[in-house]
């Protein structure tokens, strides 16, 4: 009897390495250009994913977002994907047992029931054992690359967002003024009940742009190729978008953006320039608060990751800026900062790179947040979107909050 292949997403030991985005989310539920990882991989392998592997305290929440079983044992059949993969489009899976490998590490593993029995959620999260589970197993080349840092996908987002789009896509499901476009209008896509202003550009001249349905677009905003504007999301008058942007649903933008990641649900609406940075979900930035995202020197820049300082080969690279942080009004962002999750960020002062997951930062002090206070906020906010936290996220949130508490005492 033939057996149906199964996709598998899983993480490995690098998840760490995109800290705090991956604290309480799965590498593959991050926005890779315009679409979330996830999808990305189910796109390109042409199959529905049919479970995950993840750490064991986030498994049940990856399991609610990913809208699939987390970490049961494999079976012959399994398709095991490293959810850092990245290709440029569709992938053929080889049918015979083996490894796809790329640069001496794995991005999928093609398992009869021999190979099944070989690996678990933990077996592959740990570098360790990674030796003598791949022991004897026919290898193959891989396509494309395993994304390694955040700073990756947002030096990667240009060519992300051309990746991503399809002659198909191109179309305009709502009134835009003829005026507005510039550039290849093959490249435009504008979705239902979207709201152009008149005097906004849409300018396809450097690449496509994805516009997404129920989207408004303020008076004399000015959107360059290429870009994608998640559904629901508002762009304010007077924004200028360029540099490549990728900005979830239900996003509220202003001010200068260039060459950001938005992962959905955040808000940067005020003036204040954010540059090749990535955002995640539930964020605030106040008005005038403002990025670095190039050295004075003009050199690479460097940014600590787990504890370590680490080149990221880039010279424009601004911040990672985690779940559910809060940055006040005329705040200063310098290069390369690592913003945690659920900060609190109240200081017109420049910040320091790194502003611990659920700090509580003032231009007095810097202490920890209370997790049951921050969680009160996080819930209230995502209240005005109708979205409530669900007990598992609820019971994570307070987890991790406990966790970085002890930890700084």
């Amino acid at each position: 009897m033939l057996l149906m292949k199964s996709l598998v997403l899983f993480e490995d030991d690098k998840c760490s390495d995109f800290y705090p985005l991956t604290l309480w989310r799965s590498i593959f539920e991050l926005r890779v250009g315009r679409k979330l990882q996830i999808d990305r991989l189910a796109q390109h392998l042409a199959m529905p994913v049919a479970g995950v592997w993840t750490r064991d305290d986030i498994s049940s929440v990856a399991s609610q977002r990913c809208g699939a079983p987390a970490n049961r044992p494999a079976a012959a059949e399994t398709i095991l994907v490293n959810g850092r993969w990245l290709t440029s489009g569709p992938v053929e899976i080889p049918n015979e047992p083996c490894l796809g490998m790329l640069d001496g590490e794995v991005a999928y593993i093609v398992c009869d029931e021999s190979l099944a029995n070989r690996f678990n959620p933990q077996t592959l999260q740990q570098a360790d054992q990674w030796p003598e589970a791949i022991k004897g197993v026919a290898q193959m080349a891989a396509p494309g690359r395993l994304v390694r840092y955040p700073w990756e996908v947002i030096a990667d987002l240009p060519d992300l967002i051309c990746q991503d789009w399809s002659d198909d896509d191109a179309e305009l499901e709502s009134e835009v003024s003829s005026n507005s476009l510039i550039g290849d209008k093959l490249k435009i896509r504008v979705g239902e009940r979207t709201a152009v202003h008149p005097t906004a550009i849409i300018d396809a001249t450097n690449g496509p742009i994805f516009i997404s349905h129920d989207v408004t677009i303020g008076a004399y905003a000015v959107i360059e190729g290429p870009s994608y504007i998640g559904p629901g999301s508002i762009v304010n008058a007077h924004t200028w978008l360029h540099g490549a942007n990728a900005i979830g649903p239900v996003c509220k933008v202003g001010g200068e953006i260039d060459g950001c990641v938005f992962q959905g649900y955040s808000n940067k609406q005020h003036t204040g320039f954010l540059g090749h940075s990535f955002v995640g979900n539930w964020v605030n930035i106040g008005a005038g608060a403002c990025n670095s995202d190039l050295k004075n020197t003009y050199g690479n820049v460097s940014v600590s990751i787990n504890g370590q300082a680490r080149d990221t080969g880039q010279m424009f690279f601004g911040a990672v800026i985690g779940d559910h942080a809060k940055i006040g009004i005329n705040a200063s962002i310098p290069t390369g900062a690592i913003i945690g999750m659920a900060a609190v960020v109240a200081t017109t002062s420049i910040l320091p790179k790194w502003v611990d997951s659920f700090a509580w930062l003032t231009e007095a002090s810097a202490t920890n947040g209370d997790p049951n206070r921050l969680l009160d906020v996080a819930t209230k906010v995502m209240a005005r979107r109708d979205i409530d936290m669900t007990d598992e996220e609820i019971e994570l949130f307070l987890e991790l909050g406990e966790k970085f508490t002890n930890e700084a005492n």
